[in-house]
C-alpha cells in the first residue's frame, strides 16, 4: 500500500482538523465502528487540501483502475430574487449600460446622525445665519468608464432607514418631495479640493481634501427643497432635536442619493458606478452657519450605528441577456452564453437532475434506482466555467470569485447545502480565464442520495456591494477522478 496522506477529521462528532498516520488511521477506523454513521462518513469523506480522497489507498496492481472523466452539463440564465441589501459593505450609486446586460443602476439611502449628544448650535440669545449645507460622500472606488458624466440627485426620505430592519434590493424608497439638489459630476481620481473650514477667526481656514464628492443642498442651484432642509436643521438650536440619535431621527429621517448617466452628455461610454465605504468618516451633511461673527460647522454623519441600504434597478430591454433569459442549453444548441450579475440581477442555473443522470450513465448504472453497493468511488471532482469576456469587457472587471450553491424549490440560494463550501479546495476564483469549483463531497452526496430537486446556481460574491457581472460559456466541464469496482 502506498504512503497515506494526511486526512482531515471533520463533522458532527468533533471539531477542527487532525493529521493521521497509518497507525492512527487504523485505530480511528476501529474507533469509528462505535460512532454514528454521520461521524464515520464525515471522517472517510473529508478531503485533504487537494480534494483527493483515497488515491493513495489504491492497490499497486491497478486492479481497480482510476479514471479521469469529463462531461458536459447544461444550464440557463434565470432572474435572481431580490436580496437583502441593508448595511452593505459598500454604498453604491451610478448606472451601467451595455448591449449584453442592458441598463443597471444602483443608489443608496442612509441615516445621518449627530456626532455627539446634547448639541447646542449657539447660545440662546445668539443670532444664527445660514452659510451653506453640504452633502459629502467619501469615494472608495468605481466601476466603469470615467469619461461618463453622471447626473446626481439627493432626496430627503420618509420613513427612515433603520439599522435593525431588513430591506430588499428592489424595494423602492419613499421621498418627501422634489430633489434637494441636482448636479453634474465627472469622476477624477486623486482630485484635491480646497475647502474653507471654520476657524477661531471669522475668516476660516483652507483645508485640502481628496476622494470626496461634495454637493450643495441649500437651494443655491434653484432647488428650494434644499434651502428648506438647511433652515430646518438650523432651527434645532434649543438642543431638543439634537439631544440624542433617537430624537434626531424623529427630526430628520435621512437621505437617498442616486446617479444616472446624464441624458444630454456626448460619448458617455458604458456608464459609471461609484463606491463609498459606509464606515468612512466624511460621508454625511455639513451645516455651515454663523453665530454672531463666528463661523461654525455642525457634523451630521453616516455613523456605524446608522441605517443604510442599497437599491438596484435593472432594465434588460434590447439586451442579449433578455434574448437568452430562460433558454436552456440542453434543448437549444445555439445557446452559447450564460450570465451572472451582482446586485440581485441574474444567475446561471444548472440542472442537478441532468448532472445526476450523466454521472450514472458514465458509471455504468443504467437503472434509475439509487445504487445499493459501493460500485463507484469519487476521489476528486471539479467544475470549470470559462469566462466568455475579455478583461476590458464594458470596462468592468469580472468578479474575482463566484460561488456555486444549490437552490431550493423556490429557486433561492442555499449555501448550507454545499458541503465543500468551506474547504480550501472549493476555490471559485478566476484564474487563467476560468472559474473552478471543487465539489468532491457534493458529488459523493449526490450519487448517494440523488438530486432531491436541488439545482445548482452560479452566483457572484458580495452581491450587494457591487454591480460586477460576467458572461460564461455554456456547457461547463465537470472533471471527475473515480474508481469503478466490478
Amino acid at each position: 500500500m502506498k504512503n497515506i496522506r494526511a486526512f482531515r477529521f471533520t463533522g458532527p462528532c468533533g471539531s477542527g482538523h487532525r493529521s493521521w498516520s497509518l497507525t492512527s488511521l487504523l485505530q480511528a477506523v476501529r474507533f469509528a465502528k462505535g460512532l454514528s454513521w454521520a461521524c464515520t462518513w464525515s471522517m472517510l469523506a473529508a478531503c485533504n487540501q487537494e480534494g483527493m480522497l483515497g488515491l493513495d489507498l489504491l492497490p499497486e496492481n491497478n486492479r481497480f483502475p482510476t479514471i479521469t472523466d469529463s462531461v458536459e452539463l447544461v444550464g440557463s440564465t434565470v432572474m435572481e430574487d431580490s436580496l437583502q441589501s441593508q448595511l452593505p459593505s459598500a454604498l453604491l450609486m451610478g448606472e451601467l449600460n451595455d448591449p449584453s446586460f442592458g441598463k443597471s443602476s444602483a443608489s443608496f439611502a442612509f441615516q445621518v446622525l449627530p456626532t455627539s449628544e446634547n448639541i447646542r448650535l449657539a447660545d440662546p440669545d445668539s443670532t444664527l445665519t445660514l452659510d451653506s449645507l453640504i452633502l459629502s460622500i467619501s469615494l472608495a472606488g468605481y466601476q466603469g468608464d470615467t469619461n461618463t458624466t453622471l447626473l446626481l440627485r439627493a432626496h430627503e426620505i420618509n420613513p427612515t432607514v433603520s439599522s435593525s430592519k431588513v430591506y430588499f434590493s428592489r424595494d423602492p424608497v419613499r421621498t418627501t418631495g422634489t430633489p434637494l439638489a441636482v448636479r453634474n459630476f465627472r469622476y477624477r481620481s486623486g482630485l484635491v479640493q480646497p475647502i474653507n473650514e471654520p476657524a477661531d477667526s471669522s475668516s476660516g481656514t483652507v483645508v485640502n481634501v481628496s476622494g470626496v464628492l461634495r454637493m450643495r443642498l441649500d437651494g443655491q442651484d434653484a432647488y428650494p427643497e434644499g434651502s428648506i432642509l438647511a433652515n430646518k436643521l438650523l432651527s434645532g438650536r434649543d438642543s431638543v432635536e439634537y439631544r440624542n440619535a433617537d430624537a434626531f431621527v424623529q427630526f430628520f429621517k435621512g437621505l437617498w442619493v442616486e446617479a444616472i448617466m446624464h441624458p444630454d452628455a456626448v460619448n458617455n461610454g458604458t456608464g459609471l458606478l461609484l463606491q463609498s465605504n459606509p464606515l468612512a468618516t466624511k460621508t454625511g451633511l455639513y451645516l455651515y452657519y454663523r453665530s454672531g461673527n463666528k463661523r461654525r460647522r455642525l457634523n451630521l454623519m453616516l455613523r456605524p450605528v446608522s441605517g443604510s441600504r442599497n437599491i438596484f434597478r435593472f432594465d434588460y430591454a434590447g439586451s442579449t441577456l433578455l434574448h437568452d433569459l430562460n433558454r436552456h442549453s440542453g434543448s437549444d444548441s445555439s445557446l452559447q452564453i450564460s450570465y451572472v450579475q451582482a446586485g440581485s440581477g441574474v444567475k446561471t442555473r444548472l440542472s442537478s437532475d441532468s448532472l445526476y443522470r450523466v454521472l450514472r450513465n458514465r458509471s455504468g448504472m443504467d437503472s434509475l434506482n439509487l445504487p445499493t453497493g459501493n460500485r463507484w468511488v469519487i476521489h476528486q471532482a471539479t467544475l470549470e466555467f470559462e469566462n466568455a469576456d475579455t478583461l476590458d469587457f464594458g470596462k468592468i472587471a469580472p468578479p474575482a470569485q463566484l460561488f456555486l450553491v444549490p437552490l431550493d424549490s423556490q429557486g433561492r440560494n442555499m449555501a448550507s447545502l454545499m458541503p465543500d463550501l468551506f474547504e480550501s479546495y472549493y476555490d471559485g476564483y478566476l484564474r487563467n480565464g476560468r472559474y473552478k469549483f471543487g465539489i468532491t463531497r457534493y458529488l459523493q452526496k449526490l450519487m448517494a442520495e440523488g438530486p432531491k430537486g436541488y439545482d445548482l446556481a452560479v452566483i457572484p460574491g458580495n452581491p450587494m456591494g457591487n454591480l460586477a457581472r460576467v458572461r460564461l460559456k455554456t456547457k461547463p466541464r465537470l472533471r471527475i477522478t473515480y474508481t469503478r469496482i466490478p
